[in-house]
């Protein structure tokens, strides 16, 4: 196995999805990382079993070594900010408001790196919005629902119908019901 071939890991992701027993792997992509300490996709699959396992911190370790190979991927810039956000949603968490800043810090980098498109704007808002930061959240919403459909994608990549929704959660929320309604209307029926 090549330890630095994203397409060989990608494949070999796919696999083990579809086969389901996921300590197996867990196990041969743990040898893979001790053999191959600076292999970037190992050390992305460790993170991402430890933060299915609910170890959150161990997820964070992992890709913030990641990051330490490739700071400027987006994917690991997007890792590292999901990875802090999970950390300050969960209850062993210290100081929040550190975290929550990280999180934020690495967002906005993985978001000028995509060159702030729909799907950054929308994975803002998100986090936005899991943490309750609903005025933060509905401007981000409001802005990818008047961009454009995203370039050389289909409408299946268009995150219009999303934000959307999220957006109507808003205001139902803050107790506007028409609002919801008509933006579910707008975006949201066929």
């Amino acid at each position: 196995l090549k330890p630095h071939a994203i397409p060989v890991w990608n494949l070999f992701n796919r696999v083990i999805n579809a086969a389901g027993n996921l300590k197996v792997h867990y196990k041969f992509v743990l040898r893979c990382l001790l053999k191959n300490p600076s292999s970037v996709p190992c050390m992305i699959l460790m993170g991402h079993n430890c933060h299915m396992s609910g170890t959150t911190k161990l997820a964070l370790g992992e890709y913030l070594r990641a990051y330490r190979e490739v700071p400027r991927d987006p994917l690991v810039n997007l890792l590292v900010a999901v990875g802090y956000l999970s950390h300050v949603m969960s209850r062993r968490c210290q100081d929040r408001h550190t975290s929550a800043l990280r999180a934020f810090t690495f967002f906005f980098q993985y978001a000028a790196l995509r060159r702030w498109s729909q799907e950054t704007i929308y994975n803002l808002a998100r986090a936005f919005h899991q943490l309750s930061l609903l005025s933060f959240a509905q401007p981000c919403y409001e802005h990818v629902l008047r961009m454009g459909p995203p370039s050389a994608v289909g409408a299946e990549q268009d995150l219009k119908r999303e934000a959307a929704y999220n957006l109507s959660l808003i205001y139902r929320a803050s107790g506007s019901p028409e609002l919801a309604r008509n933006l579910l209307i707008t975006y949201c029926s066929i």
